[in-house]
């Protein structure tokens, strides 16, 4: 198949077309880098929260000689907001009932009595990480649990 020299010369217009197109996609970031995105509105809304949160916690944390922080910090969970209670943590998860463990981040009404039918039907918790055998309760959610539960 031979073809004619305008034919010719349009099949080597679209090939070299087509080479810079491709050129240019793959050497345009390289001349022009896209711009990053500012974080810095973000990032002070965030510290200003953050530093208010942790001044209110401070504010009515009972600090004293013999016990940490956490032990004696008072929590407002979004449960507890709605019944105005105060935790003291950590929580026994082998005494706890379904009220108390619905004050845990991320333990609702299901999940708490998931907790207290597997403790009845297996026994107390052993370690605080047995806690993942309970289903709904895996790795990521036991992270944020961890420090806020206790085995007696």
């Amino acid at each position: 198949m031979y073809l004619t020299r305008e034919q010719n010369r349009a099949v080597w217009f679209l090939i070299g077309v087509v080479v810079l197109a491709v050129a240019w996609h793959y050497l345009k970031p390289v001349f022009f880098p896209p711009k990053g995105y500012d974080f810095s509105a973000f990032e002070k809304q965030f510290f200003r929260k953050r530093d208010s949160l942790l001044q209110a916690a401070s504010q009515t944390a009972e600090m004293s000689p013999d016990s940490t922080f956490l032990s004696r910090q008072k929590v407002l969970s979004p449960y507890s907001a709605a019944r105005k209670t105060e935790v003291r943590l950590p929580i026994n998860i082998n005494t706890a009932d379904e009220e108390l463990l619905q004050q845990l981040p991320r333990i609702g009404p299901a999940l708490a009595r998931r907790i207290v039918e597997y403790r009845r039907q297996h026994g107390p918790f052993r370690r605080k990480r047995d806690l993942i055998k309970v289903k709904g309760i895996g790795p990521k959610s036991f992270e944020q649990l961890k420090d806020l539960i206790t085995v007696k």
